[in-house]
């Protein structure tokens, strides 16, 4: 079934509108990265494995709210090992959400997002930091108990003027204290421990306070990671606002064997959109990204659908409302980048049912979409992140056979 014979059947009201099954596909323009991750997969699946598959995904909003990411994630990790939570958000940020932790900050916390042009090319990888008050915690409670075995707490966090060292509780109640770094700039330390109590992680400041960058909560077992790193209201240019060796350092410590870039809604409703701008912004962050992880896959998702309600809108044929006036645009754009660049490409709103599917999803029971036609609701993400995985596994099921010949491995 195509997706317009889908979309014609879900106007005509002869099908529930879930997502597409059997399709779409990911569209593999030659990454020649991607060979390794099939092997990486295949070694697991065997028992043969020992690695930890690593992905990170960068996002907007549909990344920041987890509902989607989770989805890949719990079914990867089902399948091929679980290797813990990963890259965190560092502390609470309003709207949006972990779907593994909760995290609660006491005392006087500073929020600074590079959505916004506060201090461009100063942010680590994620694009948040939160900065502490003398004597503010940060405690972070896991939704469901902890996996036996060890695990690994790794911060980024700066100094600040006046100190920097922080007091790590860890869940059994074991205190570890965290000196301020060596060096000026952002620093990774870690501590090791197991979850011997379903207790909060607490992560105190000092007399003088300090910021953090980054939490990462790793499991040391071969399985797959899913980092899942988004922020509201964001477009791809928000990559250029982090500080570029800072982000390339941080990724040659975390070596994620694929990349997800998942942008482009914002972008759709821009009302200063360039196509020529937003074209060279998209090449140069996944120039970027490669130049920081020479030998990591990258898979760019297309921007899902969407509509507006009123204001300038583009037709695309959509019974009602007219999508986001970008969209169409911004899509073709990131296909063609996509190609050029050689990299994996996924069509989220083909999965969906085409361009117009986001109406017919919010009128559903229960709705597969909100009511502002631009985000899911959390039953619509899980349809979304399951389609997704289903793509990555036809496309691992047909490369498994060359998946099996011996690759070089990542140093």
């Amino acid at each position: 079934m195509t997706a317009r014979i889908l979309l014609t059947l879900l106007l005509a009201g002869a099908v529930t509108p879930v997502v597409w099954a059997g399709g779409p596909d990911i569209e593999d323009y030659g990454d020649a990265n991607v060979r390794r991750v099939w092997s990486q997969l295949a070694a697991l699946e065997s028992g043969r494995g020992s690695d930890t598959v690593r992905i990170l995904q960068l996002g907007d909003s549909h990344t920041a709210g987890e509902y989607f990411t989770h989805a890949i994630r719990e079914r990867l990790q089902a399948r091929f090992g679980d290797a813990g939570y990963g890259w965190l958000t560092p502390g609470h940020v309003n709207n949006q959400r972990s779907a593994l932790v909760l995290q609660r900050m006491k005392g006087e916390w500073q929020t600074q997002i590079s959505r916004s042009t506060y201090n461009p090319g100063d942010f680590p990888v994620g694009g948040i930091t939160n900065r502490a008050a003398p004597g503010a915690a940060l405690e972070i409670a896991p939704k469901a108990p902890l996996a036996e075995g060890l695990w690994r707490l790794s911060l980024w966090t700066r100094a600040s003027p006046a100190g920097g060292s922080w007091t790590v509780t860890l869940p059994n109640g074991d205190t570890r204290e965290l000196p301020p770094p060596a060096q000026a700039g952002w620093t990774e330390r870690n501590v090791m421990f197991s979850p011997w109590a379903a207790q909060p992680i607490r992560l105190s400041a000092d007399d003088g306070g300090g910021e953090l960058g980054g939490i990462v909560l790793d499991r040391l077992n071969p399985g797959i990671s899913y980092d899942s790193l988004g922020i509201v209201g964001a477009q791809v240019r928000v990559l250029h606002n982090w500080n570029p060796q800072l982000l390339q350092a941080q990724l040659k410590w975390r070596k994620p064997d694929l990349i997800v870039l998942a942008y482009g809604t914002n972008e759709a409703f821009d009302p200063n959109f360039v196509a020529v701008t937003y074209r060279a912004e998209l090449r140069a962050a996944v120039r970027l990204l490669k130049r920081s992880v020479p030998d990591a896959a990258i898979l760019l998702v297309g921007a899902p659908s969407s509509a507006k309600k009123s204001g300038k809108t583009s037709n695309g044929g959509c019974p009602q409302y007219g999508l986001a006036p970008n969209l169409q645009t911004v899509q073709q754009i990131q296909r063609e980048v996509a190609s050029q660049e050689r990299l994996l490409y996924w069509d989220w709103a083909a999965a969906m049912g085409g361009n117009c599917a986001i109406q017919l999803w919010a009128r559903q029971n229960p709705p597969l979409a909100r009511p502002d036609l631009v985000h899911l609701s959390p039953e619509g993400y899980e349809s979304s992140g399951v389609a997704l995985y289903e793509a990555m596994m036809r496309l691992y099921g047909q490369k498994r056979v060359l998946a099996g010949k011996p690759v070089a491995q990542r140093m």
